[in-house]
């Protein structure tokens, strides 16, 4: 029994000796490899002095130098051979403390120094007659550097203690500081002319008269926004359009015919809904006619509406769409004729030139831009005094041609239900002087190609 556990030791030994001896021979080897590689870089750089960063990027470790350099017995060699852990290279700085042991680590630079003790502990048994310095003898002699690898000290200054500095004096003129006040105001506006012709010969078969066609558009806003509470908007709405006629009595006949101020107040509630209060004033610039005849039916402040309101507003505001929508529950309508003949017209009673209406009024306005170089404008107006129901609802479609070319389109549907409007009733209210009911429903329309301008 003794004897057999003696073959197996025995058989272990060799077996783990053949281990040992076989994971030497092969870092030996790659050891050599290392080497080989090492000096063919040093004879590239040699032969070459213009070796480029990309050849001196592929060389091996630089310290491969201990195997190059003059024999040198190396403590971290002797120590790795002996099992301690020493530091990279026996040095008493403090900035080799605290390094990993070689041989217990995967780090590359410290894996290529084991191979390199390995070589270095193989040569001082084999030769050791070939290493005769030491590495504090060849720094001494100025051959190897180390002062890289310390701190570097930085003169200590001092100044003198006895200069009296002297004194500097600087002349400063007095700046009085340029105080600018927020400019809150923003003003903008835009301004069209349009205008037709029309030429029809004697014999033309369908008939037909000649005229020219104008149209004059001004818009102009005003608006101030402290971007805390309080917003002021105010906007100036002119129209003014002209027609020839060869048959009328008049020569000159307007088609569009409107001046309008409006002002709206408002205060921040929360949200996008606001405390709001509104005064409107609307008139016409110029006489308009009934038909082909010279029977005025409307002038300057003949009528004039005074509209004021009270109430809630909601604003929305989107890339392509911005609107406004008011909620008054609390409206005050004045209608004023300045025209003696015109009282009876807008239903004002005979020796008074001006009538009053309460009511609740709904108004919306938006502009939507359909697509790049079309928009579309309107306005949605509703009043009720209990007695009579008005719709108004202005629409302007705008087709950009470029900066100062356009086409407009107006539509305006208008519904009023009043007795007062186009037909004459008798006191008791049946209809007068043959007149004829007519619908409540009013429509007008026109389409223009003309100069536009924003400013």
């Amino acid at each position: 029994m003794k004897l057999h556990l003696i073959l197996l030791c025995a058989m272990l030994s060799l077996t783990g000796a053949a281990m040992a001896r076989q994971n030497r021979v092969g870092r030996m080897q790659q050891a050599d490899t290392i080497l080989a590689k090492y000096a063919a870089a040093l004879d590239d750089l040699v032969n070459n002095a213009q070796a480029s960063a990309e050849s001196s990027a592929k060389m091996p470790s630089p310290y491969m130098y201990r195997l190059l350099g003059p024999g040198t017995l190396y403590a971290s060699a002797l120590a790795q051979s002996f099992g301690n852990a020493m530091p990279l290279v026996a040095s008493t700085s403090s900035a080799d403390a605290g390094l990993p042991p070689l041989g217990q680590t995967q780090d590359a630079q410290l894996t290529l120094n084991t191979l390199i003790n390995e070589q270095l502990a193989r040569a001082y048994v084999s030769a050791p007659q070939l290493f005769q310095t030491t590495p504090d003898e060849l720094e001494e002699a100025g051959t190897l550097r180390s002062d890289l690898a310390k701190p570097v000290e930085v003169p200590e200054v001092k100044l003198a203690e006895k200069v009296e500095p002297e004194a500097i004096q600087i002349d400063v003129e007095p700046v009085e500081p340029e105080v600018k006040k927020p400019n809150f105001w923003t003003f903008k506006g835009n301004g069209g002319l349009q205008f037709t012709q029309s030429y029809f010969s004697k014999n033309w078969y369908q008939g037909g008269e000649n005229n020219y066609a104008f149209l004059g558009l001004l818009t102009f806003d005003a608006n101030y926004n402290n971007q805390r509470r309080v917003q002021l908007d105010n906007k100036l709405e002119a129209q003014l359009g002209f027609q020839t006629s060869e048959t009328a009595e008049t020569k000159f006949r307007p088609t569009s015919n409107l001046l309008r101020l409006t002002s709206n107040l408002g205060i921040k509630a929360v949200g996008n809904w606001n405390y709001a209060a509104q005064l409107q004033l609307q008139t016409q610039p110029y006489m308009s006619y009934d038909g082909k005849t010279s029977n005025v039916t409307g002038d300057f402040v003949s009528p004039l509406y005074v509209r004021a309101s009270i109430g809630m507003d909601f604003k929305i505001k989107r890339p392509k769409f911005e609107g406004t929508l008011k909620l008054a529950p609390l409206s005050y309508v004045i209608t004023y004729v300045e025209r003696q003949s015109l009282v009876g017209r807008y239903g004002i009673h005979e020796g008074h030139h001006s009538k009053h209406e309460w009511g609740p009024n709904i108004e919306f306005r938006f502009k939507y831009n359909i697509i790049k170089n079309i928009s579309w404008e309107s306005r949605l107006y509703w009043f009720s005094n209990f007695n009579l129901t008005r719709i108004e609802n202005e629409n302007i479609i705008n087709f950009t041609i470029n900066k100062y070319l356009s086409t407009k389109l107006f539509l305006y549907p208008r519904y009023e239900d009043s007795k007062y409007y186009n037909v004459k009733y008798n006191e008791d209210g049946s209809l007068a002087d043959g007149s004829a009911r007519e619908s409540h429903w009013m429509f007008k329309e026109f389409f223009s190609l003309g100069l536009n301008y924003d400013f």
